[in-house]
């Protein structure tokens, strides 16, 4: 099988949206900035490629480790409410969403991955007024070549 990386991160965007049906309203793989969007689009859910890195070693096959960054908007109206709780919950679903099905340890993304899970520090920033909130968190997959 050859090593074609958009086939790994398109199953990995057929993943998160999934999440789409009751949980965010604008899913897509073209990033924009929070502030020219509608609060009819929030939630909104958004992917992006990351960086990629490579080993190699002699007599074994390449492994690939594949970065995607996924961003999370979202946004309460309710002056009375930080949109950090509607954030947390939004987070909590991704993640929902990367874990294996039972019994399976490790999401595969369909077999195709070794390994799909979150890896690193998720940002967030939380707006001043606490109408709308951002989260940036990153999801790693290992590909053995």
């Amino acid at each position: 099988m050859s090593f074609t990386r958009e086939t790994y991160y398109s199953a990995l965007f057929s993943l998160l949206q999934a999440l789409a049906p009751g949980t965010v309203l604008t899913v897509d793989r073209r990033v924009r900035l929070m502030e020219r969007m509608q609060p009819a689009e929030l939630p909104a859910l958004f992917m992006a490629v990351g960086n990629q890195k490579t080993v190699q070693s002699l007599k074994s096959p390449a492994s690939h480790f594949l970065t995607a960054h996924v961003f999370l908007y979202c946004a309460n109206p309710d002056p009375h409410t930080s949109a950090d709780i509607a954030l947390n919950e939004l987070v909590d679903a991704l993640q929902a969403a990367i874990a294996p099905a039972p019994p399976f340890e490790t999401q595969t993304l369909g077999g195709l991955v070794h390994h799909c899970w979150i890896n690193g520090e998720s940002e967030f920033f939380p707006s001043p007024n606490g109408e709308r909130a951002a989260a940036i968190v990153p999801i790693e997959m290992l590909v053995f070549e």
